[in-house]
């Protein structure tokens, strides 16, 4: 940074100075939290990796595909994230001060970018290591092979960065360059002879246990693509226009505010797209049958966001592969239902917009001529017909494809579908924060409150992994589905009576 933007970086930093207590009391809590979340978490993803079946697939042929795959929706990701929030991203009012005053934008956004790439890459490289240590302990691999694929993640993430500023840069290039990166990916995966050619095909190429001068040649490749694309990042700083930078200033200042206040949906909320397409459909139209009317309405409403209802459909197949897969996996059933459960959970989203509306009908004055539980009851017909007619086809297609027997997975994803619409229910009904959970809980180990009050904000994910857990172990424990069904219905009814 030049010497008039560290001088203003500085001044506004001055306003929160912190004291060397304010810094002690946040290193004792990152100290926590690494060792109560996320140490067990990486414990949790070693022993996954290092498991019988995830040994079987990271030794398989499909590997290095799959790393294809997954590198190129990791830079598609990126593109599409861009024009949402980028990585030259200020506080509003150094955003306004800055990029109005006439200093260069790669003096004044390098610091945020710098800061984004080291995140990224950080969580890549550590990706990485993980994926090549648990190929060299189970498959012999040298050390050089995993170095080499070590070093690939870390370019990898520092690409996806530099895609991360294009997509802010360019923002209306964003879609079709994340669509056509994911198509070629996929292209990529399903056709071997074209890895050498493609950026994510080396990637794939870097994977352990492969022919080592391929794996040299494409970290070269990516080394020179990484080098090449960090030469573009100060002219792609100073294309970046000041209502754009504002704009996505204001909006992360405003989700910020909302998940420092443990409302997580709020400030997803944030960043949803008004609709743009559709807006002359009648979503409302007469019918003998309200029920009828409400399913259509939904539809109708789904369909003018159409980017965000196709992301639902798919988060909801794929919940449906792994919860197929996890009804007869032979060990870490609830490990993977449980994932099913959450990407269940985020794939509901746009197909319960319905019930959030009925839930905040039902707390005022009636206004559809129906009873509040009719309203409700309509609502729900379209999650629930859309997420079984998907899960359905997606186990009916996987049972073929394995050539295993339909029903334990139609069984267990039918049943995942029913408890994400029952989850997504209870967290419309779940309200706001009751005061009683503002109070310190003072324990040996500290004041437990902020724990609490996160666990309860992340009270739909949390159910959504309990289900997804106990519909793949629906044949071996089905008292564990009974009594999880039983605790969502419950927990449905008695927030249904008490809804404010």
């Amino acid at each position: 940074m030049s010497t008039r933007v560290t001088a203003a970086v500085r001044v506004w930093r001055s306003r929160s100075a912190r004291t060397r207590a304010d810094h002690a009391y946040a290193a004792y809590l990152g100290l926590l939290v690494a060792l109560v979340a996320v140490v067990p978490l990486v414990r949790a993803a070693w022993l996954g990796l290092t498991g019988p079946q995830a040994t079987l697939a990271l030794t398989s042929g499909e590997a290095p595909g799959a790393t294809v795959a997954i590198v190129a929706g990791l830079w598609g990701g990126a593109l599409l994230c861009g024009p949402k929030r980028g990585p030259a991203l200020r506080a509003p009012f150094l955003t306004h001060a800055l990029a109005s005053a006439e200093l260069a934008r790669a003096d004044v956004f390098r610091g945020p970018v710098l800061r984004a790439g080291v995140v990224v890459a950080t969580l890549t490289t550590a990706s990485a290591a993980m994926v090549g240590l648990a190929v060299a302990a189970s498959h012999g691999t040298g050390m050089l092979d995993v170095t080499v694929f070590v070093v690939a993640g870390a370019l990898v993430g520092v690409i996806a960065t530099i895609l991360w500023l294009i997509g802010q840069v360019f923002p209306r290039a964003a879609l079709p360059g994340a669509a056509a990166v994911v198509a070629l990916g996929a292209a990529t995966t399903a056709t071997p002879g074209l890895r050498p050619f493609t950026p994510w095909g080396w990637a794939g190429l870097a994977f352990p246990a492969g022919d080592a001068l391929s794996a040299l040649a494409a970290l070269v490749a990516l080394s020179a693509l990484a080098t090449g694309l960090s030469a573009t990042v100060p002219m792609l700083l100073d294309r970046l226009e000041l209502t754009d930078l504002l704009a996505q200033s204001l909006r992360w200042d405003s989700a910020t505010v909302r998940a420092t206040g443990m409302d997580f949906g709020a400030a997803a909320a944030v960043y949803r797209t008004p609709p743009r397409v559709g807006r002359r459909l009648r979503a409302v139209r007469p019918h003998r049958w309200s029920a009828v009317v409400v399913l259509r309405s939904d539809a109708i409403g789904a369909v003018r966001t159409p980017g965000r209802l196709l992301l639902g459909v798919v988060a909801v197949a794929g919940a449906g592969v792994l919860g197929a897969f996890a009804v007869g996996a032979s060990g870490q059933q609830w490990a993977w239902g449980a994932a099913a459960g959450v990407l269940l959970f985020a794939g509901l989203g746009p197909l319960t917009d319905g019930i959030r509306h009925a839930v905040a009908a039902a707390a005022d004055l009636p206004l559809y001529g129906m009873s509040d539980e009719r309203l409700l009851a309509g609502h729900a017909l379209f999650p629930v017909s859309v997420s079984t007619a998907v899960l359905l086809v997606v186990a009916v297609v996987c049972a073929a494809a394995t050539g295993s027997t339909v029903w334990p997975p139609v069984l267990g994803v039918l049943l995942l579908g029913l408890f994400g619409v029952l989850t997504r229910l209870a967290t419309a009904l779940q309200g706001p924060l009751p005061p009683a959970l503002l109070a310190p809980m003072p324990t040996p180990m500290g004041d437990l409150g902020g724990a609490v009050r996160f666990a309860w904000a992340l009270q739909g994910v949390l159910l959504a992994g309990l289900a997804g857990a106990a519909t793949a172990m629906i044949v071996d424990v089905p008292g564990f589905a009974l009594g999880t069904a039983v605790v969502l219905i419950g927990l449905c009814a008695h927030r249904w009576r008490h809804r404010h």
